[in-house]
């Protein structure tokens, strides 16, 4: 496989990095007010079904305001990290640890991140 039969494609998670100030009151909104169908809580976060996607709730004590996260698919993770590298795009593997993973962090040029996971 060359560097030219990379895809990325959306991924299903979106999510949205919370103050802890404003995360219950967020919660609720997602829960109560919209009505969207809860999944659960796991891996510290509240999850929600938002169509297609699983949306994200995750609380964050250092967070001044929210941060929105997104996932992209690719059929070669390693391929696709030669591949942005060489287009300049920086890996963010800093911003959260998620061990026993194939996928990696990078962030758009105005600093959204997002996560590069294998296709399932």
């Amino acid at each position: 496989m060359s560097q030219a039969d990379i895809q990325f494609t959306g991924g299903n998670n979106i999510a949205l990095k919370i103050p802890k100030y404003k995360y219950e009151e967020t919660v609720r909104f997602y829960r109560d007010v919209l009505k969207l169908p809860y999944l659960g809580f796991r891996d510290d976060a509240h999850s929600f079904r938002l169509g297609p996607n699983t949306l994200w709730l995750d609380c964050k004590d250092s967070y001044p305001q929210n941060d929105v996260w997104l996932e992209v698919q690719t059929n070669n993770p390693g391929l696709a990290g030669e591949y942005l590298r060489e287009q300049g795009v920086d890996r963010r593997d800093e911003v959260e640890i998620y061990e026993n993973s194939k996928g990696f962090w990078i962030s758009d040029p105005c600093g959204t991140i997002l996560r590069v996971n294998p296709e399932p």
